[in-house]
């Protein structure tokens, strides 16, 4: 444990599991708001969450709760992320 380097590594593998953590979290709000809404998802919606990152939660819902498809929701996360 007084490894410099095991630590290091440790602390790592720590950042990276509650980004992928926050990540899938924040794939799994949009998911339930579009379909609570009604909103049809094809099979490869998000097939790559890591673009939610990017983004606050706050945007995210707003776009998911404003759209009218999910075409529409991807357009809108475009957009901000320009």
């Amino acid at each position: 444990d007084d490894d410099p380097m095991l630590r290091s590594l440790r602390g790592e593998s720590r950042a990276e599991g509650r980004a992928e953590g926050r990540t899938e979290g924040r794939a799994r709000m949009v998911r339930e708001l579009l379909r609570a809404r009604g909103i049809a998802l094809s099979e490869g919606f998000l097939a790559d969450p890591s673009r939610l990152a990017e983004l606050p939660e706050s945007a995210l819902a707003a776009a998911a709760l404003a759209c009218g498809s999910e075409r529409d929701f991807l357009l809108r996360l475009a957009s901000r992320q320009s």
